[in-house]
């Protein structure tokens, strides 16, 4: 092996190293269990389904309003396995501590033994469907339906496994719940049974021992949603009963799950009105309950299942526990602060009663963070309109780049095929502003987000930025850039990795509720870099270090871009910053690889076995140490080590399968996988143009080469190894678009054509010829 090889071998090690050694670090969040001096005896936990802080800071709801003042709250995200949310996949996903569905019409029949079914009891057709005796027991007619769907599903969660934990260590458990309401006069009626708050206490065979989730906990109300409601008496009565035997028992605030089904058929007003009096009544009741709850003994967990089905949105979270503190909320899962799953909920209780969480959840435990400068419900309230609001202009900022990018490769096609000049406003100046202003754009939707928009009422003022910047942008890139052609650009994309970089450095603020980021309405991830982002960083970090070369080509340049690759690389992967660990694997081979040809080197087949045998087995050590760890210390790699090596291959392949999964929905599910044949185009039109520059500077310019292998490396790996998909060589090519229109629009006159650096002494490069008339070519010697 050549002294070089090695060289590029240590530099991916020690990046992929010192990657691990922060996921070693970040491995799991601290725990929220109490201290020994106070122990948890028993958890409650109120369900507020559909329930904003916003709802809460504008109800009279006094003794909700006490208690969450006494707690660590948060924002809870409510999706899991489905893209919309929905009350019986939330509680689905608390009972299996991990995502989960419930779109079968039998998810939320759950029963009293006694209770009518038919012509016969629940109890009867419970031993029907499972061949188990109900035993006295709330049942679930649905179970068999439920492990079907799930199981058919791409993430396969052990449905019951908080029940069956609870179960386990001899734990009572006990669930009042009933949101029953049908309008049977209508096309499409709701089902008449909404009781799947069973789900999240159930074990595996679909049973809750105590409770009650009858008729009798309603009464007829009228005015009320379905012209029913709650009858308090008798839910109290059945918490008490409930909660002397101790566990954990969940109360549904029944009556806001009912007010909200109830909105596809009321106007907007009366739906405001039906569910701030359901609150307002929930808290009432609330009231009653917390007078028999010992603070100093007993853990209260409030939770929002569902966000409301008239519009996304994130719902509340709460824990107040002897030992923990007020403040905001955090989990492993979520990894930032105010923010939380709806599956964190099961392993929070377990921790909380001392019981060992399933390695099978996917949650993790909530734990407690120091409040912000603001008051609390304010962030969280705040937090939640970014996030609505950024969901709503997703749609606009990608039909604006996919716009903008056929109208750059129109004009750009247009100019190249004009051989007479004639077009003079088509002068490559003004296209190379255009590109400059499209990569403004993508920059200027990232730092729109700190600007909040969303909560000045005022949408156009969101557009109205994202053009003046990209307009500004244009003209400072140029302005920055004037005494040398190439560099507005080099000043461009230095600024997207900037940016970026930084921004990871510093806790991935421009990422949260920014278009091509994420939002935690979405909740796929709330931490970390994105996908989007990883596209856009990547191309303009390979490009950006082409473009060095080729204009200051020498030795020390090269290794200035090859430690700009390292540094990029490991602030992708590290937990504490990107945390990304799909970018790692396709950015790793793509950067050492780039690296390989910049220093001059040849790839043969040896170099590449090399190269992609150290970056296996880099994955797999990062994967075993983590597995070696203890196991509420492993992250969800090492989890995934642990079940493989126990012969539990089945959650490797499922990963295997949702990557696909959605890497072919990633065809159908946006628009910009038009960019991709626009962008190629565009290439073949630049290629096959009359006195083509781009052919010559290909030609020419051995660094371009290497540039276009490294860049399409990395889009392949990044769109094979990511969710996202063809997103991400989509937003690549955006970026490489607005690249090559400004290279091939440069002044032929002033663009040398310096070759990268090889084995021995560097060598003038060859003069780049006129692509216009000129008195004589200018040439440039490459540096040593």
């Amino acid at each position: 092996m050549t002294r070089r090889l090695r060289l590029v071998v240590w530099l991916v090690a020690l990046v992929t190293v010192l990657a691990a050694a922060f996921a070693s670090a970040a491995g799991a969040a601290p725990s929220a269990a109490p201290s020994a001096d106070a122990t948890v005896r028993r958890v409650l936990i109120i369900s507020l389904p559909a329930v904003s802080w916003g709802d809460v800071q504008a109800a009279d709801a006094p003794h909700l309003k006490q208690l969450f003042a006494q707690s660590a709250i948060g924002d809870m995200i409510t999706r899991t396995a489905g893209k919309r949310s929905s009350a019986a996949a939330g509680y689905t996903a608390i009972g299996a501590g991990g995502r989960a569905s419930a779109s079968t019409p039998l998810a939320a029949q759950a029963f009293e033994p006694g209770e009518a079914y038919g012509k016969t009891t629940a109890a009867e057709v419970y031993h029907q469907r499972t061949g188990r005796n109900a035993d006295g027991e709330i049942v679930h007619l649905g179970i068999a339906a439920l492990k079907q769907e799930n199981a058919d599903g791409l993430f396969n969660p052990r449905l019951g496994a908080f029940g069956d934990a609870l179960a386990g260590a001899g734990e009572s458990r006990a669930v009042i719940a009933n949101a029953d309401g049908a309008q049977p006069l209508v096309d499409e009626p709701l089902p008449q049974y909404q009781r799947a708050a069973v789900n999240a206490l159930m074990t595996g065979d679909g049973k809750v021992p105590l409770g009650m989730v009858g008729r009798e906990l309603l009464e007829s109300a009228s005015g009320w949603p379905f012209g029913v409601r709650m009858n308090l008496d008798t839910a109290y009565g059945a918490f008490a009963d409930a909660w002397s035997a101790g566990g954990v028992v969940l109360v549904e605030g029944s009556d806001l799950l009912r007010a909200d089904l109830y909105g596809d058929f009321t106007t907007p007003d009366q739906l405001r009105a039906q569910r701030r009096a359901a609150l307002e009544r929930t808290d009432v009741l609330v009231g009653r309950i917390l007078a028999d709850v010992d603070p100093a003994h007993d853990a209260v967990m409030v939770v929002g299942p569902a966000a409301s089905r008239q519009g996304s949105g994130l719902t509340v979270a709460s824990l107040r526990a002897p030992g923990v503190a007020p403040g905001l909320l955090r989990s492993a899962s979520s990894r930032r602060t105010g923010f939380v799953y709806t599956y964190d909920t099961a392993p929070t209780a377990l921790d909380l009663l001392g019981i060992k969480v399933p390695t099978k959840m996917e949650g993790e435990v909530m734990e407690a963070r120091g409040g912000v400068g603001t008051d609390r419900i304010t962030f969280l309230i705040h937090a939640n309109t970014d996030a609505v609001f950024r969901d709503s202009k997703v749609a606009l900022a990608t039909n604006i780049v996919l716009v903008l990018t056929i109208l750059l490769a129109l004009l750009a096609g247009i100019a190249a095929l004009d051989r007479s000049r004639r077009l003079r406003w088509l002068r490559p100046g003004r296209l190379r502003r255009c590109a400059l202003a499209v990569l403004g754009f993508l920059a200027a939707t990232y730092v729109a987000g700190p600007l909040h928009f969303g909560r000045t009422g005022n949408p156009l003022g969101y557009l109205g930025f994202l053009v003046l910047f990209s307009m500004s942008f244009a003209f400072v890139c140029s302005l920055a850039g004037r005494r040398h052609p190439h560099a507005p650009l080099a000043v461009a994309l230095a600024f997207t990795v900037v940016m970026h970089v930084a921004d990871l450095l510093a806790g991935a603020r421009l990422e949260l509720d920014t278009v091509f980021g994420y939002s935690a309405t979405v909740g796929i991830r709330v931490s970390g870099q994105g996908n989007p982002t990883f596209a856009q960083l990547t191309a303009a970090v390979v490009l950006l270090g082409g473009l060095l070369v080729w204009r200051r080509p020498g030795r020390r340049t090269v290794w200035c871009v090859i430690a700009m690759l390292c540094v990029t690389l490991l602030v992708m992967a590290a937990p504490p910053f990107g945390g990304d660990f799909g970018a790692a694997l396709a950015g790793a081979p793509a950067f050492a690889l780039f690296a390989w040809l910049l220093l001059g080197r040849r790839v043969r087949v040896r170099t590449v076995a090399i190269l992609g045998g150290l970056i296996v087995g880099a994955g797999l050590a990062v994967g075993m140490l983590d597995m070696l760890r203890p196991a509420d210390k492993q992250t969800h790699i090492g989890r995934l080590f642990s079940k493989v090596a126990n012969g539990q291959a089945d959650d490797f392949l499922l990963t295997i399968r949702r990557k696909l999964v959605a890497n072919l929905d990633s065809f159908t599910n946006t628009k910009l996988l038009w960019v991709l044949p626009i962008v190629a185009v565009l290439l073949w039109v630049l290629w096959r143009a009359p006195q083509s520059r781009a052919q010559v500077l290909f030609q020419r310019v051995p660094v371009i080469r290497q540039t276009l292998l490294a860049f399409a490396v990395a889009a392949f790996l990044g769109y094979a190894l990511n969710d996202s998909g063809v997103i991400i060589p989509a937003l690549m090519a955006v970026v490489l678009e607005c690249a090559v229109v400004f290279v091939v629009n440069v002044a032929s006159g002033s663009a040398g054509a310096p070759q990268a650096v090889t084995d021995g002494p560097a060598q003038p490069a060859e003069s780049e010829p006129e692509l216009e008339p000129a008195p004589e070519p200018e040439s440039v010697a490459a540096g040593t």
